[in-house]
């Protein structure tokens, strides 16, 4: 399928996007979330279809190195988790590039450098969306970043923000300031930090990012609920790839879906309600065989609430996993409501992701 993409003379072929020596199989690429982009989404993502890229959550530059459990379990990765992108964040005065070297030795097939989170709590360590206040310094660090670990080809990749606020938009000078210091791949969120996550996405300034940097691919995030959101950002910005977040979390079937309507034109339907109850328990398997009993029912307690913004009338399923205690009774609920469609599918029906 091929694109004429809004305003640029050259054409792109949907489905090639390369990052440095990393030729991923789609142009599809699940976002690093705080608290949420954990191993077993990853693989739930992955084994649904459609995944050309995913991240591991944001990693505190000084907590790698320093270890600990926490760490040890925001960076599990396994032989089906790849290629895999592992998201640093730190300022010029943090060991980036010893954590970048950690990365590299821990599975990452690129190293992507957090400029982009407008959340207090990185903002406040001087890292995040704080570096977009600062280009010059943010430029020489990530150039270190880039020379620590250059001998092992794993390619350094950025993701930022539009910048700190409207009257301060530096994503372009930004982009093409990062290019020339080797980074291989820009994704912008179209939004400032002082936005947040507020209002729509701002697909021309998406757009003047492109256009901002010379060869190397820009990929599109934010606003990404359903396939033709991602084909339309595409189509509007020239970027070549697109970055889904909070998307993916209540519909991680996106992708499959996405990267069918790009090579063909059409998609699959949305599973059914019961197919999404088959996905819930697989999420949970995998977090139990990964993550063990506790952070697995804990993650579902809070995860159950994404899943049921695609789904209507399972109030009653969502109030029975947010409060239960252990993985057992998520399972005899799954099975309860599981049995209930195969013998009546009405009760429940489902919504537009």
């Amino acid at each position: 399928m091929v694109c004429q993409f809004g305003g640029r003379q050259d054409q792109y072929t949907l489905g090639m996007l390369t990052i440095g020596n990393q030729h991923l199989p789609t142009p599809l690429l699940l976002a690093p979330m705080a608290g949420y982009c954990d191993l077993a989404t990853r693989l739930v993502c992955r084994e649904l279809g459609g995944v050309g890229l995913a991240s591991t959550d944001l990693l505190n530059s000084h907590s790698v190195l320093n270890g600990g459990n926490r760490v040890a379990r925001l960076a599990a990765t396994c032989d089906a988790d790849r290629p895999l992108s592992i998201q640093l964040y730190g300022n010029h005065e943090d060991p980036l590039p010893d954590a970048a070297r950690w990365a590299v030795d821990h599975g990452a097939t690129t190293v992507d450098i957090n400029m982009g989170c407008p959340v207090d709590k990185i903002c406040k360590t001087n890292g995040g969306s704080l570096l977009l206040c600062d280009v010059d310094q943010t430029v020489k660090l990530t150039a270190s970043v880039v020379q620590a670990i250059h001998y092992t080809n794993v390619p350094v990749t950025a993701k930022i923000r539009l910048g700190w606020t409207p009257d301060n938009i530096v994503a372009p000078t930004l982009a093409a300031q990062l290019e020339s210091v080797g980074v291989q791949a820009i994704t912008v969120h179209g939004r400032t930090t002082q936005q947040r996550f507020g209002g729509k996405v701002d697909l021309t300034a998406i757009s003047n990012v492109v256009h901002a940097v010379r060869q190397i691919p820009v990929i599109g995030n934010g606003d990404i609920r359903t396939p033709e959101d991602a084909i339309h950002m595409m189509s509007a910005t020239g970027c070549q790839g697109v970055m889904i977040g909070r998307g993916a979390l209540r519909a991680p079937w996106i992708f499959n879906r996405t990267w069918e309507l790009m090579q063909t034109g059409h998609q699959s339907p949305e599973p059914s309600a019961a197919e999404k109850i088959d996905i819930i328990r697989h999420h949970l398997d995998l977090l139990l065989e990964h993550a063990g009993e506790f952070t697995a029912v804990h993650c579902l307690n809070k995860r159950i609430s994404w899943y049921g913004k695609t789904m209507k009338h399972i109030k009653g399923l969502k109030e029975q996993i947010r409060l239960a205690t252990n993985s057992q009774t998520i399972k005899a609920a799954l099975a309860e409501w599981r049995s209930r469609l195969e013998h009546d599918p009405s009760p429940v029906v489902e919504a537009i992701a």
